[in-house]
């Protein structure tokens, strides 16, 4: 009985894989097309564009005082060009731990615009932890330029 049903969910996962391998739009002229989609991605115009930007300021002690600020601006490649699709990472750590600390971050990214698909993740974590102390953060990750 058990063999009967991983052999079902085999059958179950092959076929839209299958059918996956089969699909697709058919090509006129295939060495052409081909072609033309090399010789756009040997211009150096890429397919896709990832950009992660990643910030830890931290102030500890009696008194003491963190800042920074980082800036990404998105894409690559000629400025004729424009990806696919965009993946764009943003994270921050702000720690203001001790008695009168201050810990200021600032992290913004900027992707391409025009794009087919992005995806962007936002994160951060700010922490004022002690008497009188203070932290601030400021997290922007947008599209488009």
């Amino acid at each position: 009985m058990l063999r009967a049903s991983l052999t079902v969910l085999a059958l179950a996962a092959a076929l839209p894989a299958a059918a996956q391998e089969r699909g697709g739009v058919p090509l006129r002229n295939s060495l052409a097309e081909l072609n033309q989609i090399d010789s756009n991605t040997s211009r150096g115009c890429p397919l896709s564009a990832t950009s992660v930007t990643v910030g830890v300021n931290k102030a500890f002690g009696t008194g003491s005082s963190g800042s920074q600020q980082l800036a990404t601006l998105g894409g690559s490649g000629p400025s004729s060009c424009r990806p696919l699709v965009s993946t764009q990472v943003v994270a921050g750590a702000n720690l203001g731990l001790g008695r009168g600390s201050s810990a200021n971050q600032a992290i913004i990214a900027q992707g391409p615009r025009g794009v087919l698909a992005t995806t962007t993740f936002t994160r951060g974590a700010n922490i004022g932890f002690g008497s009188q102390s203070t932290a601030n953060q400021l997290l922007v990750n947008q599209t488009g330029r």
